[in-house]
């Protein structure tokens, strides 16, 4: 059943369906507070590899990452509620102003969730404090359904997944793309779309015959329309939710976008029944200070590489 008492502090239909996707406001609150501790932590990481490696900007970029590393720290201390999103937002919403209009997408994702969390009251308490943190929940999960969903529309408007000519281009243009779609492909075919002009004009030889690589090029904008569907829907959640987290690391073994897994995997936790941001979170942690390691040279690896900026 929705939960009433959260959708009663959102008057209409927009509160009925936050209700929906969210949970009891005991439950959550403890996820809600879960995922604010790993967003928290990435967004502190990712500001402290951007303030380090930006050629500019590092007078504004440092005193950032200083202001989501202390809210994170509060955040992984666990005793002040949600107030450290709401402390943190001002610091990545002006790195998001910064970079505009080359924001990386994840980073307009991060301020959302910042912005959702922080719509909880500075002084709700107990059961009001719960409630809202539950259409923090039923937010953080519509977003979610709506990014995915978007995602697939796009790929459909931009009409080049249909015959695999945008994954072509891909697999010539970045080995880490033929790498992968190279056991998709006849022998020679990734060497034939690396060796073609991709300045050319007109509309390029970029079609492949290989039935399996059309498959899953049309696959992919399949998937990303349908499954959101299936998380709206209570029964079918927690399969669509395990079915998008495969999709997502099916991509990443060829895309590497480490900045955009990372934090649409944990939204699409939210999605599970427990508690699971909180058990993955020390591999999710572990992988973001592998990358302050290497960028500060103590393992191998360039944290560049990965994509988290």
């Amino acid at each position: 059943m929705p939960n009433a008492a959260a959708s009663a502090n959102v008057p209409g239909p927009a509160g009925r369906a936050l209700a929906w996707l969210s949970e009891e406001p005991v439950e959550a609150r403890a996820r809600v507070l879960d995922f604010q501790r790993f967003l928290l932590v990435y967004g502190a990481v990712r500001s402290i590899l951007w303030a380090s490696l930006a050629e500019e900007g590092r007078a504004f970029l440092l005193p950032a990452a200083l202001g989501v590393g202390v809210a994170a720290v509060f955040a992984l201390r666990g005793r002040s509620g949600l107030r450290p999103a709401r402390w943190a937002l001002p610091f990545v919403a002006g790195q998001a102003l910064w970079r505009f209009p080359f924001t990386a997408n994840h980073l307009y994702l991060e301020v959302v969730c910042l912005s959702l969390l922080a719509l909880v009251r500075r002084g709700a308490e107990g059961r009001e404090e719960r409630d809202e943190a539950a259409l923090a929940l039923g937010g953080l999960r519509a977003v979610t359904a709506a990014v995915l969903f978007h995602t697939g529309l796009q790929k459909v408007f931009y009409g080049h997944y249909f015959h695999g000519d945008f994954l072509a281009f891909m697999a010539g243009a970045e080995a880490r793309f033929g790498r992968v779609f190279q056991w998709l492909l006849p022998d020679g075919e990734v060497a034939r779309l690396a060796s073609l002009d991709r300045n050319q004009t007109g509309a390029g030889p970029y079609r492949v015959e290989a039935p399996l690589f059309v498959l899953a090029s049309n696959l992919v904008w399949i998937a990303e329309l349908s499954l959101p569907v299936l998380l709206v829907v209570r029964r079918t959640r927690w399969l669509a939710a395990l079915g998008a987290i495969g999709l997502m690391v099916g991509i990443q073994v060829a895309a590497l976008e480490l900045g955009f897994a990372l934090l649409f995997v944990n939204l699409l936790l939210l999605f599970l029944p427990g508690r699971w941001n909180a058990r993955l979170f020390p591999a999710f942690a572990g992988l973001l200070l592998y990358a302050l390691a290497a960028l500060a040279g103590l393992v191998p690896g360039d944290p560049a590489a990965w994509n988290l900026l």
